[in-house]
């Protein structure tokens, strides 16, 4: 069974908060899901951004193997 989590900036941040490490901020993480960097939905009730899980971690993945100097570090 294939889990799909989408969460907000903010709650992705409380998920993942070694991502602050790169200077990501849930404002940041918004900016990057509008560009086109991140695949989710804006929420029609809150217009929010609800960011698809997998979608952020396959992006902070990226930015640590181009950018080796901050190291961040993921569980799966």
């Amino acid at each position: 069974m294939i889990k799909i989590s989408h969460y907000t900036p903010t709650e992705l941040i409380e998920l993942y908060p070694n991502a602050t490490k790169a200077g990501w901020t849930p404002t940041k993480i918004g900016i990057m899901f509008r560009c086109g960097l991140l695949i989710g939905f804006i929420s029609g009730k809150e217009n929010a951004s609800m960011i698809l899980e997998d979608s952020f971690v396959y992006l902070m993945k990226f930015y640590n193997e181009v950018n080796h100097r901050k190291d961040i570090k993921f569980e799966e």
